[in-house]
Parts: structure tokens; C-alpha cells; sequence
């Protein structure tokens, strides 16, 4: 049987470091756990999202956030069964939370209230001269 060598990164696929996928190929993994509401669903979705974008969805990040949404999740069931939620839960909540530390991103929720709105961005009408 001949002798192969073995196949350098680049020739693997690894391809070039200097070459970055558009955000827009890029995915986010899935939850670690499933969930059973939308809300839970839609909070992962755009917890993800901020972190994807900032670049900081590592594997703790995500680890972090899938426990944030599972816990998420089981407070949404509760509630939705008409039971009283524990202070457990918000106790749990809050520390999954804090370790996504997501004030690091410094980026903004909503726009300020005195920020300049376009008369046009309601109708989809680019302004053209």
C-alpha cells in the first residue's frame, strides 16, 4: 500500500484567514436545549443575533445563552399555566444574563427619541435627486 502524505490546512478547506464570510452567510448555531414557546424562541433568536454580529459568540456565549432561553422558556410555561413564578427562576435568569455580559456590545436597543426621522423610510421610497 503506498504512503500518502497528509494534506496541509489550506488544502483541507481551512482556506485563507484573511477571507470573512458575509454576516449574511454566516449562521447561528441552534439552542442546546429545546424550547417549547415562540417567545423563548424569538428572545434565543435575537439574543444570538446581537452576539453574532458583535462577534462574540463563543462556545461559553453560547453555552450562556441557551441556559438564559431554557430558563426563559421554563418561566414562560409557568406563567402560561397560571402558576406563580419562583424567585428562583428570575434568580437563575439574572445570572445567566450577566454572564452574556451583552453591555460589552455598546450598541444601542432603539435609536433616542430626538434622533431625525426619514419621511420616507415609512413608504420604502429611496430619496433620489
Amino acid at each position: 500500500m503506498p504512503v500518502t502524505k497528509r494534506k496541509s490546512l489550506a488544502q483541507v478547506g481551512a482556506g485563507d484567514p484573511k477571507v470573512v464570510a458575509h454576516p449574511g452567510y454566516r449562521e447561528i448555531p441552534a439552542c442546546l436545549f429545546p424550547l417549547t414557546s415562540d417567545e423563548a424562541k424569538a428572545e434565543y433568536d435575537r439574543l444570538a443575533r446581537v452576539l453574532f454580529d458583535a462577534g462574540r459568540m463563543t462556545l461559553g456565549k453560547h453555552s450562556a445563552l441557551s441556559a438564559y432561553a431554557m430558563q426563559f422558556d421554563t418561566m414562560q410555561t409557568i406563567a402560561r399555566s397560571g402558576k406563580v413564578v419562583k424567585g428562583l427562576h428570575f434568580e437563575q435568569l439574572a445570572r445567566a444574563l450577566k454572564t452574556l455580559d451583552l453591555d460589552a456590545n455598546d450598541s444601542p436597543i432603539a435609536a433616542p427619541s430626538t434622533a431625525a426621522v426619514n419621511r420616507y423610510a415609512r413608504f420604502g421610497v429611496p430619496r433620489r435627486r
